[in-house]
């Protein structure tokens, strides 16, 4: 019986559990004959169970070529004992730039050329396959973020700082300074529609994105938060909804309440929407990478 065909990159993460030891093993190795040297990103960490999975890819014209590289130990448990025994990984700050030098004929294969990464050779990898390649990834300003939002959905959590939104009215936020945001309209489509708006401070604009669309939103009562009351859940599920329509209700231009924090004025909290519990918004403007070690 042949092999079941393997679906896109986008899926394969968000299923990782079900595809991880399906996908084709591979080892980097030195490349002979025609290659090339080219950018790549080591984006962050994966993880589900005890496997803990970094991904990194690199882009060979319009397709990014993603693999995924499986640590030694169970992370936590490693954590646990005091992160021993050491790791050559242990602080390593992501996303990393790094470089690759990659076949002509064959793009998927290549060799790692950075001194400190060459040792994710030593172990398998697992191809995952290619997607659309996005130039620019650790330097892409908010306008080309939002114009290819389809592909940089699965990329933002890696690689734009992202923080839980606050109301306006939140008690934390109560010391915080008031602005005038400006919404700035959606962009996507379906479930990866984003709204994005702006402020300014000072001679500083900060342009952030936020899903319309929080995941809980797609759930049902019953698979969503099983510890808490049918009652609960609904109301849960409705305050989702409630964020989807209110951003969609918005036109361009439309002023919105907003706090910041004036120790760190990306954090913020947004009036006038109601907002699910721990929806995101990611920084666009000024580019700030999350940082995970």
């Amino acid at each position: 019986m042949p092999a079941e065909p393997l679906p896109d990159v986008r899926t394969l993460l968000s299923r990782l559990p079900a595809w991880h030891f399906r996908l084709p093993e591979y080892r980097a190795a030195p490349v002979e004959g025609r290659a090339v040297t080219c950018d790549a990103v080591l984006y962050g960490t994966l993880g589900y169970a005890d496997e803990t999975l970094f991904l990194y890819g690199y882009n060979v014209g319009e397709d990014e070529h993603c693999f995924l590289y499986d640590t030694p130990w169970d992370e936590t448990h490693r954590a646990y004992a005091g992160g021993q025994p050491p790791e050559w990984y242990d602080g390593l700050q992501m996303p990393r730039a790094f470089q690759v030098r990659h076949a002509v004929a064959e793009p998927s294969r290549h060799e790692i050329l950075d001194p400190l990464l060459k040792v994710m050779m030593e172990r398998p990898l697992r191809y995952l396959g290619t997607r659309p390649a996005i130039p620019r990834l650790l330097a892409a300003g908010a306008a080309e973020v939002l114009r290819d939002i389809q592909e940089w959905d699965a990329r933002l959590r890696f690689l734009r700082r992202g923080r839980y939104l606050l109301r306006a009215g939140a008690p934390e936020a109560s010391g915080w300074t008031p602005v005038e945001a400006r919404f700035g309209g959606l962009a996507g489509s379906g479930n990866t529609t984003y709204a994005h708006y702006h402020y300014d401070v000072g001679a500083t604009g900060y342009v952030f994105a936020v899903k319309c669309q929080p995941p809980l939103a797609r759930m049902t009562p019953s698979d969503h938060a099983p510890q808490t009351s049918r009652k609960e859940r609904r109301a849960h599920l409705a305050l989702a909804r409630r964020q989807e329509e209110g951003f969609r209700l918005l036109t361009p231009g439309q002023p919105l309440q907003a706090r910041f924090n004036p120790a760190d004025p990306g954090e913020h909290a947004l009036g006038t929407l109601d907002l699910a519990p721990s929806t995101a918004a990611y920084q666009l403007e000024p580019v700030v990478l999350p940082r995970s070690k």
